[in-house]
């Protein structure tokens, strides 16, 4: 009932604002439909309407008229205004009649690169003077966008007089191959907890100036001047990993306090020191070198590794001295292609024995690309899983067709 309730309200609010159906009979079709929700119900369904729509609410009733000052997270684009005056001004409007007695839980800031004269700095700058927890910007670099001839710019909005804050997720996006910088701080972020960058290039050094940072995702990042990616915290907790693949990458992770780490594309070597993870997630071709620390509170793995070009089993000690360190692992998840390389290993395992005796759960991906193949897992392979965990599943997945 509530999913309907809200499908009609998108679908009428939307016709209504746009034919500039507002008469009594239609104002009073829409107050019958949705008077009975309580506020709350009806604040979070305006979150999802867009702030423009939102705002073209206040008209439907007296009871209506200041509901939109109620929203906890704004959304804004400069995509929706013909002119960054005009998109400044409906911003100006918005946030100078919301009700700041309320907490701003987030603040969601879309604008174009070229011409934007500053006004997203402005705005950006307005949010953090209402406390707002969590700060979400989107660059859109647009496919005339030019920038120096080596294809390197600036962050296109200055951290350094920001307040403190939360929650940061600036993302960057536009034409490949052009490294946006997000520079070293001049202060510390001492309450930032959560960090989202995308397509930034980091200065080595960047997060020693977030002591209390404990959610990070880098997506398409790259360290200055160096092939060795560097995240070293004594605080973080969750840490999400996409590389560009970039040629003879190696990745070191010292996180004395990681529970949960996930690893995509390509690298050419990985090092883990996280004695407390909880959790793994690792999707991509094999790395040359994956050495890692003991993981005694290791309890979820999903490794889905593959070679494109060669999956030969010069990759076996590789995989096979990670899932050494295993050994307490209740849930996992292997790759077709991992049971392949060890199908092809079995002289290699036979002298490496291990237990997983804690085991619950054994799960088997379907191979990298190739939904249709299907790889028939070996009995000494099987028994060197499942020997020590006879009350294991075993479950084979499948792609849908």
């Amino acid at each position: 009932m509530k999913v309907e309730l809200c499908a009609d309200f998108f679908v009428y609010t939307k016709v209504q604002l746009a034919f500039g159906m507002d008469s009594g009979r239609d104002r009073m079709r829409m107050d019958d439909r949705l008077s009975v929700l309580p506020d709350d119900v009806i604040i979070e369904i305006l979150s999802f309407v867009g702030i423009k729509d939102a705002v073209g609410t206040s008209v439907l009733s007296s009871r209506w008229r200041f509901m939109w000052t109620l929203i906890p997270h704004l959304t804004f684009s400069t995509q929706d205004f013909s002119t960054m005056d005009k998109f400044f001004d409906f911003v100006t409007h918005v946030m100078s009649r919301r009700n700041n007695q309320l907490q701003l839980s987030s603040f969601n800031l879309c604008f174009r690169r070229k011409d934007d004269g500053g006004v997203a700095q402005r705005i950006m700058n307005h949010a953090f003077s209402l406390n707002v927890q969590q700060l979400n910007v989107t660059c859109l670099f647009g496919k005339d966008y030019t920038c120096d001839s080596d294809k390197k710019t600036g962050f296109p909005l200055s951290l350094s007089d920001i307040p403190m804050f939360r929650h940061l997720h600036p993302i960057l996006r536009g034409r490949s191959g052009y490294i946006y910088t997000l520079p070293t701080p001049t202060h510390e972020f001492s309450s930032l907890g959560t960090l989202h960058l995308c397509t930034v290039t980091l200065y080595d050094g960047f997060l020693s100036m977030c002591p209390n940072l404990e959610n990070l995702t880098l997506y398409w990042c790259t360290m200055l001047g160096s092939k060795v990616f560097r995240i070293c915290h004594p605080r973080l907790s969750n840490l999400t990993l996409t590389t560009r693949g970039t040629i003879g990458l190696v990745v070191h992770v010292v996180t004395p306090k990681l529970k949960y780490l996930t690893i995509s594309e390509q690298m050419n070597g990985i090092q883990i020191s996280a004695p407390e993870l909880v959790f793994l997630r690792f999707e991509g071709p094999c790395p040359c070198m994956f050495t890692t620390g003991d993981f005694p509170s290791l309890e979820k793995a999903h490794l889905s590794m593959h070679n494109s070009l060669n999956r030969s089993s010069s990759y076996a000690p590789t995989v096979i001295s990670l899932l050494q360190k295993f050994h307490n692992v209740k849930l996992l998840s292997l790759s077709m292609d991992i049971i392949e390389l060890l199908n092809a290993s079995v002289g290699l395992i036979s002298h490496q024995p291990f237990s997983l005796a804690n085991l619950k759960s054994l799960k088997i991906l379907p191979c990298w690309g190739w939904k249709d193949k299907k790889v028939i897992m070996s009995a000494q392979v099987k028994n060197y899983l499942l020997n020590s965990s006879h009350n294991a599943t075993l479950t084979e997945l499948c792609v849908p067709g």
